[in-house]
């Protein structure tokens, strides 16, 4: 076959990871990593959006698309046939003379010989936009899944941030309270009473805009579902499962080219146009066809089929380009630099997936180091407020400590939830950069 033959291209990957990687574990559980997180109620998510996502029935529904267009490719190594058959009425001599009626039929084959590859350079250009599409797909299962965890998670978070702003504003309106009954017994200023008012609306204005945080996130699952936002219908899950802190089988720089989808595309888009180079260049050859022909006619459609009533003629045809005006040429070389860019995309999308997977385990490493500083932050802060709060109402410290450690102490909850959502995310954002989830 005239073109060149494709070669994977050779690759140079770091032998691994510059970022400290967390423990290894085997690699199924890279391909089903939402089961680390201990959720039943994401893995039920997970088993829906499988079912129902759109763009995931549209990605496999391209699979089938490919599949028939390598079909229609292959079809073209094969010879092609049909047959016309008819019926006519005419008069013997003038208009109104009686008349004649005639049967026919003709049968026509052809078939084009491919001597130079230019059809199985299309097939193998076909094969490898199918495998192309096929990945794809695998690409938009593993997005999916990321987004559909990082939206559950995000819910979650958004859940806890409510819950600890009502649950403030219940030890806030307390200790108003408390800044009340000290006033009316005329034992600290009216100052206190008004710090304590500005605590509580602050707190009272972010509520609503919490609840509307759940409610989007809700609006985001729903849309990933394949579903309504009526539809959705989520509990919270137990502490021990969204305070824990999983890890991802990361294995070897070189398990990339094996286990990103977007990657193995990438690699059969180069296949294709390596394979379509020969499709040009077969162009600049000849093209040799047989083609056969038989046919009959009768008046008597018992007899139209008869040997003596058919004739029948085989033959072949030479077609050679001569003159194009360059179009031929300027082909290949489009077609070649075509590949070429391709390579390059291929050599970015490795690039960017080593990125990709150093940055996720820098956060991973980084957001798992903070948390144990931030544990203790935040029980010194509750502390803090406790003991304030105490001396407060025994009349040894000021109001304004009480309000201090009292705000220290929610922007530490605070603290502790986000970094919760860092670590989760860090953990989703590792899976997809490793190719997880297909």
């Amino acid at each position: 076959m005239v073109g060149p033959d494709y070669a994977p291209p050779s690759v140079e990957l770091p032998a691994s990871w510059k970022a400290k990687t967390p423990p290894k574990q085997n690699e199924a559980e890279l391909a089903n990593w939402w089961k680390i997180f201990g959720d039943p109620q994401l893995n039920k998510l997970v088993d829906k959006a499988l079912q129902n996502n759109p763009d995931l029935i549209i990605a496999f529904t391209r699979i089938r698309e490919a599949r028939e267009r390598v079909n229609i490719s292959e079809a073209n190594l094969l010879p092609s046939a049909d047959i016309r058959t008819g019926w006519g009425l005419s008069p013997t001599q003038g208009f109104r003379s009686s008349s004649i009626q005639n049967f026919s039929w003709n049968g026509n084959i052809s078939w084009e010989l491919d001597l130079f590859g230019g059809n199985r350079r299309s097939i193998e250009a076909a094969e490898a936009s199918y495998l192309s599409t096929v990945a794809s797909a695998c690409a938009v299962r593993t997005s999916l899944l990321a987004d559909l965890a990082t939206a559950y998670f995000s819910w979650i978070t958004a859940k806890e941030q409510l819950r600890i702003a009502e649950e403030q504003l219940l030890v806030q309106k307390d200790t108003l309270t408390i800044a009340e009954k000290r006033y009316d017994a005329e034992l600290s200023s009216k100052l206190d009473v008004q710090q304590a008012i500005s605590t509580v609306s602050s707190t009272e204005s972010k509520i609503p805009a919490l609840k509307a945080q759940v409610q989007n996130t809700e609006n985001q699952l729903a849309v990933l579902l394949g579903t309504y936002h009526a539809n959705i219908n989520l509990s919270m899950p137990s502490k021990t499962v969204y305070e824990k802190t999983p890890t991802i089988p990361t294995g070897l720089p070189s398990d990339l080219l094996r286990r990103r989808p977007d990657i193995i595309s990438a690699e059969k888009k180069l296949h294709q146009a390596v394979a379509n180079i020969g499709v040009a260049v077969s162009d600049l050859y000849p093209k040799f066809s047989l083609t056969g022909a038989v046919s009959g006619k009768n008046k008597d459609f018992g007899e139209l089929f008869r040997e003596n009533n058919s004739v029948w003629s085989l033959g072949g045809n030479l077609i050679q380009p001569l003159f194009q005006g360059g179009a031929l040429r300027a082909n290949v070389r489009a077609q070649e630099a075509a590949a070429e860019a391709e390579a390059e995309s291929y050599r970015k999308a490795l690039i960017s997936a080593v990125s990709e997977v150093e940055s996720a385990l820098i956060d991973y490493g980084n957001y798992t180091s903070q948390m144990q500083y931030l544990h203790k932050t935040n029980n010194a802060n509750k502390e803090a407020f406790l003991l304030s709060k105490k001396l407060y109402i025994n009349g040894e410290t000021e109001f304004l400590n009480v309000i201090a450690a009292q705000r220290s102490w929610l922007s530490s909850e605070e603290a502790l939830v986000t970094m919760r959502q860092n670590i989760r995310k860090s953990v989703v954002q590792l899976a997809r950069a490793l190719g997880g989830g297909w």
